[in-house]
């Protein structure tokens, strides 16, 4: 069986769920909005209900019953959301200018109260624009669908799996490539095409190196020397899902030292996945993991500046848990797909990265990345 007619029922199951909340909500229409810019963190709402990207501002108008109709830009993207939308009989392209009409227009051959989702995509000029075409600034609705979506179905996961074989390719690359001399960016590059090879459609990729890292960080022109610590924080995109590796690389031939940081990370981070499993708070997570690093001396390097979260939800944004610290209260459930990352700052080898994107399991999370775990050198 082709993957389309699996994602047209997953589809068709995750707006009968939404709107099974409408009718306890009193809700009659919801505009899914999206602002054209699709984030790692943040859940592209029209996307999870239609398996479309849209590449500028869109909504979806999502009726009590029946078909939604999606409203796009730009006017020229018509085709292709015509080809890879599900389950929309009807799709219209308009000018930016013409959308906060377009979306009141449809929008009002419904009955019922008008509520929002996507608000926080919204420019001030946007909003002020839809809210003066609707006549009302609508009811809030932006916990609707990002309720529902908090786990992954079978083919989300399928995805997410895909994406995390994505990064492992990318990290592979950076380990092959990386050569003294080499700027920055240009060893990005070499793990940004390897990803796009693999049909990675979008990468959140962050990859800093030095003899002594405060943090990650962007690649920049600086040239690669020596004894580096090139860390990375791989996140390539698959079909709108998302994955995360975070590795350390030395740029030659690592120190005893080093060694012995980094598998304090590994003991870090097994803390953290045996306490990852379905039921166990997400800020059993983290409270494991600070507690192996600061049983070593570390406590104050595990708080910010110095760290920020010890891992988050990923996959279709990062629903739940957002951020996984010692004061997050979100309770895991199972397919929950989110990275576990003990990335730290350590005072005498600077900044290392440790993270692999799991699904959230009765027993435990089972790792989607499969990246060894373990530090990385050579080639110098």
């Amino acid at each position: 069986m082709s993957e389309r007619p699996m994602v047209e029922m997953d589809i068709a199951a995750r707006r009968a769920r939404v709107q099974a909340l409408m009718r306890q909500r009193g809700i009659g229409v919801v505009i899914i909005y999206f602002g054209g810019q699709h984030y790692m963190l943040r859940m592209n709402q029209l996307m999870y209900l239609t398996d479309f990207k849209a590449l500028g501002p869109a909504a979806l108008i999502m009726p009590l019953e029946g078909e939604p109709t999606l409203v796009l830009t730009p006017q020229w993207d018509l085709p292709r959301a015509k080809d890879e939308c599900v389950g929309v009989a009807k799709i219209v392209s308009v000018s930016p200018g013409e959308l906060a009409t377009a979306i009141s227009l449809y929008t009002k051959t419904y009955r019922g109260a008008v509520a929002l989702a996507g608000r926080e995509d919204l420019t001030v000029h946007a909003a002020r624009a839809l809210y003066g075409a609707l006549g009302a600034e609508p009811r809030d609705a932006e916990t609707l669908v990002s309720s529902l979506a908090v786990a992954r179905t079978p083919i989300e996961l399928a995805r997410v799996a895909y994406a995390a074989t994505i990064a492992d390719a990318g990290f592979e690359a950076l380990c092959a490539r990386a050569r003294v001399g080499m700027w920055e960016y240009e060893l990005a590059a070499e793990v940004e095409a390897a990803m796009q090879a693999l049909g990675s459609d979008d990468n959140y990729g962050l990859i800093g190196a030095g003899p002594h890292n405060q943090a990650i960080r962007a690649p920049t022109n600086r040239r690669l020397e020596k004894g580096d610590l090139i860390v990375g924080e791989i996140t390539p995109c698959y079909r709108g899902y998302f994955a995360q590796l975070c590795r350390t690389y030395v740029l030659g031939e690592p120190s005893d030292l080093q060694r012995a940081k980094y598998d304090m990370l590994i003991a870090a981070q097994d803390a953290g996945f045996s306490v990852a499993y379905s039921g166990a708070p997400s800020s059993g997570i983290a409270r494991a993991i600070n507690d192996v690093i600061s049983a070593q001396g570390y406590g104050e390097y595990c708080r910010q500046p110095y760290m920020r979260t010890r891992g988050h939800g990923l996959g279709f944004g990062g629903v739940v848990p957002y951020d996984v610290t010692e004061s997050a209260s979100p309770v895991l459930e199972t397919n929950m797909t989110m990275i576990i990352h003990p990335n730290q700052y350590i005072p005498e080898t600077g900044y290392m990265m440790l993270g692999d994107t799991v699904a959230i399991e009765p027993e435990g999370p089972r790792i989607l990345t499969k990246t060894a775990r373990r530090l990385f050198s050579g080639n110098a």
